[in-house]
């Protein structure tokens, strides 16, 4: 397996306490990795059609959400675990704790071998212009919550 290598850009940013403008680093990505392309990766060398690798990958993704819906911890394997999980505001007193200010959400947990490549990796900054589109989310919005 080939070690990992992960390009970073220098990205501004603003710092949360002083709110100084700066830089913080970026990883930049090679792009998503879909369904179909996971699908028919995972057959290669094998009998098993790329259109039904895909069906058992999307009921496979299908149990796992319905596991974490009703609040169990899913042990993805060789890639680590995905848990229920909530934030909140911090407050002095556990009286003053509203349900209001908890939001639930998934906290995911490398397993030891992913965490390893990750932090194994050797890193390289980017050619300059490089990483000058900011990374998008799902909704094609940037992921710094500007539009």
């Amino acid at each position: 397996m080939a070690n990992l290598k992960l390009r970073v850009a220098k990205s501004g940013n603003i710092n949360p306490k002083t709110k100084e403008k700066g830089f913080v680093a970026r990883v930049l990505t090679n792009g998503k990795a879909s369904v179909d392309e996971i699908a028919a990766m995972a057959c290669r060398n094998t009998t098993v059609h790329k259109a039904e690798a895909k069906v058992a990958l999307e009921l496979c993704i299908d149990a796992v959400a319905e596991m974490l819906k009703q609040g169990y911890i899913v042990d993805l394997g060789p890639v680590g675990k995905l848990y229920p999980s909530c934030n909140s505001v911090w407050v002095e007193d556990a009286e003053n704790l509203q349900l209001t200010s908890v939001k639930p959400s998934v906290y995911y947990r490398a397993s030891d071998e992913v965490a390893a490549a990750i932090k194994g990796a050797a890193l390289q900054w980017a050619q300059p212009n490089e990483g000058d589109e900011e990374p998008l989310d799902d909704e094609n919005t940037p992921l710094d919550g500007s539009d």
